[in-house]
Formats: C-alpha cells, sequence, structure tokens
C-alpha cells in the first residue's frame, strides 16, 4: 500500500512539474518530450512520468502520437477561445454572486491579496508572482459566492489561457491588471453587482483584445 502511494504521489509531482513547464513555455509547443530525461530529471521511474503525460494529454497540453513520440501541444487558439468564453461566463456570475454576500471579513481577504500584487509591482518582481496572485484573487471571488468547487472548473480550463499570458504578460500589463482588480473589490464592497460585473468583463477583456495579436506573434507556437 506505501508502495502505491508512493508511486501515485511521484505521479501527481511529475504532472504538476511538466504542467507547469509547459504552461511557462520552459518546454515549448511542438517540443518533443523523453520519458527518460523527464525521469532522470525528477529522480523517478518512468511510469509515473507517463501516467503524468497521460493525464497531460487529457489537459490538452500533450499530444501522444503512434510511431513518432510525445510531443507539447502547439497552442491552439479556438481552443484558448472557448477557454476564455467558459471563463467569461463562470467568472462573471459568480462575481454577481459575491456582491450580494460579501462582507467586510472578505473583503479585508481582497485588499489583502491587491496590497501584495501592488507590492510585486514596486519591487519588481517575477512575473510569475502576480499570475499566482491573479489566480488567488479570483479563486477568493468564487469562495466568495459561495461556490468554491467552481473554481475548480475554471483552474482546469485556464490552462490553456495560462499559456497564452506567459506569452504576453509584461510588466506594462500589471499596473492596470491591479487597477481592475481594485475595480471589482470597489464594486463588491458596494454589494453592486451590476458594476462587478462590468468590471470583471472590463478585466477580461485583456484576453479578447489580445488572442489574435497572440496569433500573429506567436504563429510558430500553433496548430
Amino acid at each position: 500500500m506505501a508502495d502505491q502511494w508512493s508511486k501515485g504521489f511521484a505521479s501527481d509531482q511529475a504532472y504538476i512539474e511538466i504542467r507547469d513547464k509547459i504552461i511557462t513555455t520552459v518546454m515549448k509547443p511542438g517540443e518533443k518530450i523523453s520519458e527518460k530525461a523527464l525521469a532522470e530529471e525528477f529522480g523517478i521511474s518512468r511510469t509515473p512520468v507517463r501516467e503524468a503525460l497521460m493525464r497531460l494529454r487529457y489537459d490538452g497540453l500533450v499530444d501522444i502520437l503512434a510511431q513518432r513520440g510525445t510531443y507539447v501541444s502547439p497552442i491552439r487558439p479556438d481552443i484558448v477561445r472557448a477557454a476564455h468564453y467558459t471563463r467569461s461566463v463562470l467568472e462573471c456570475s459568480l462575481v454577481r454572486d459575491a456582491a450580494k454576500s460579501c462582507t467586510d471579513t472578505q473583503s479585508l481577504e481582497l485588499r489583502h491579496n491587491l496590497q501584495r500584487q501592488q507590492l510585486v509591482e514596486q519591487q519588481q518582481r517575477p512575473l510569475y508572482e502576480i499570475e499566482s496572485l491573479d489566480e488567488g484573487f479570483h479563486q477568493l471571488i468564487a469562495e466568495i459566492a459561495g461556490q468554491p468547487a467552481v473554481w475548480q472548473t475554471i483552474y482546469h480550463v485556464q490552462l490553456h489561457i495560462n499559456r497564452v499570458r506567459t506569452l504576453f504578460l509584461s510588466t506594462q500589463r500589471v499596473p492596470p491588471l491591479i487597477q481592475e482588480h481594485a475595480a471589482i473589490i470597489a464594486a463588491l464592497e458596494q454589494h453592486d453587482a451590476e458594476a462587478a460585473e462590468a468590471a470583471m468583463r472590463e478585466h477580461l477583456a485583456y484576453m479578447d483584445n489580445n488572442i489574435e495579436s497572440l496569433a500573429h506573434d506567436y504563429s510558430a507556437y500553433q496548430a
């Protein structure tokens, strides 16, 4: 039993490590994946690596081609658009519900997250810290709305969005992102569902406005 648990843990860890490498483009779209090399890097057998790659295939992040090998999936703009549409529908519904029930304590949690974002910007720390705080911000909104499980759906869907965001996220994007989060908080504190949804749509519009730009600038990464 302990050995089975250990194997399962190794597979989960391999999945997380490979997934993060793909999302951050350390492993680039179209790159061939070596089970042997990854197993050696992680210090585990090839079996948990193979299991992790099967899960990533299900996520749409890996292509396993018979007689050819395993590759990092290219970025497919149609899948990114579908993922963003799904996320937008869910996030706008969540923020409306959150506006109806946001307490002072929950507002403070959101503002604490916002302050940490501002600190990252001021200290010019790595952009992945902003990405992590951004995800935490949206997860908090799902919890305030009383729908924490919905965040798991959003998180799975936005794996494809995160690959794209990694490519065009820059220090210039951070100040407006923080301002957009501040507008969402202000609407939640006023319990104004209409304003909260409008602020969320404004926040999510950046992806809509930049998918075509990404398709042009990073065409080599696409299917």
